[in-house]
């Protein structure tokens, strides 16, 4: 057995289940649900109702007047928003334990930022913006299983000296957090689509390559990153975002709006949470 199948072995076997409030809300998103329905059951967890009323009321969404209940939140701020609210908030609670060298804020701004750029890239496409919020929130889950199985490991990936943490990754582990990501998606039944899309984050697109949820993935995380590195070393990233950028027939100076738009919701979730 070669180290990818142990891996797979062993985050099959030592995996934990997603937090139920997560799940049903990916639920919610796959077989488009009523989300007063889903309300009515959130209502039951206070804690979780005031952090979404907290998001709700924050500056971000400036409202005119001051949003009391879960259900006024869904009539003024509408179904996907309030639904995108409730899936970072219960994103936000998958690592119980926090490890000294995982900087979990900084994971779940990017995975955030991510998630609401490839919503919105998905515009563009015909693709359900539904799904492509949940792929991009989930598209770095393979991060937070190293962190969870391998917390010696990842010590050691985030202290080498090496600019390509995927090579660092292989090297250490046998394999990289996209293959254990989608590894994880399978066990925890995720949408196909989604799954391929956390596996294809990082893999630029072929010739041949057409519209998909993992292109969108792609698009969206290189943008949020090219945002946060924001410097000359990105060069070879931003020719990629010009080539799937032309790919997808969206202008970059809309894509860049968008992911503004997608950190400064990504910077009240986190300041919230």
């Amino acid at each position: 057995m070669n180290s990818n199948d142990k891996a797979a072995q062993l985050c099959l076997v030592d995996l934990p289940s997603l937090p139920a409030l997560l799940m049903e809300a990916l639920q919610f998103t796959a077989d488009n649900q009523s989300l007063t329905k889903f309300a009515d059951k959130i209502s039951q967890d206070p804690p979780m109702v005031i952090r979404i009323l907290r998001i709700a009321n924050s500056p971000f969404y400036g409202m005119s007047r001051e949003i009391s209940s879960l259900r006024q939140a869904i009539v003024l701020l509408g179904l996907n928003r309030v639904r995108d609210m409730l899936l970072g908030v219960c994103f936000s609670k998958m690592l119980p334990v926090r490890h000294k060298d995982f900087d979990y804020p900084l994971f779940l701004h990017h995975s955030l930022a991510v998630a609401d750029c490839t919503r919105q890239l998905a515009i563009y496409t015909g693709i359900g913006q539904d799904i492509a919020f949940s792929a991009g929130l989930l598209h770095d889950i393979g991060l937070l299983v190293i962190v969870l199985l391998f917390p010696d490991d990842f010590s050691r990936i985030i202290n080498e000296p090496h600019p390509n943490r995927v090579e660092t990754e292989r090297r250490i582990l046998g394999f990289d957090h996209m293959e254990i990501g989608g590894k994880a998606a399978m066990k925890w039944n995720l949408p196909v689509a989604i799954q391929e899309a956390i596996e294809l984050h990082e893999t630029p697109p072929t010739r041949d390559s057409t519209k998909s949820l993992a292109l969108l993935v792609y698009a969206a995380n290189l943008l949020v990153t090219e945002a946060e590195q924001g410097d000359d070393s990105g060069l070879e990233r931003q020719e990629a975002i010009t080539n799937v950028l032309n790919k997808l027939d969206i202008p970059i100076d809309q894509a860049t709006l968008w992911v503004n738009t997608g950190r400064q919701f990504a910077d009240q979730i986190v300041a919230i949470l």
